[in-house]
């Protein structure tokens, strides 16, 4: 069984948000997912967008339109494509 929870770390502890259906002294495995901090600004957000970039395939980042920017429109509600200027 998988269970998810927020957990706070403080003190070499970590707290979990909500109670856990576990039996005392249950033994579990913790994967750690590092969240954005509160205040981390820019620098979180960058480490964030760079893990996500990591995470996907490069085959992935190559199969993306090159001009989604500019077309955003079409891609999103489907309006013709912005010609080349």
């Amino acid at each position: 069984m998988t269970t998810t929870v927020k957990a706070t770390y403080a003190n070499g502890v970590l707290t979990p948000s909500e109670p856990l259906d576990l039996e005392e002294g249950e033994q579990v495995t913790v994967s750690i997912e590092e969240g954005l901090a509160v205040g981390s600004g820019l620098a979180g957000i960058a480490k964030r967008v760079e893990e996500l970039h990591k995470s996907m395939p490069q085959d992935a980042w190559d199969s993306l339109p090159t001009d989604l920017a500019r077309n955003k429109k079409h891609y999103l509600y489907g309006l013709p494509k912005e010609e080349d200027v």
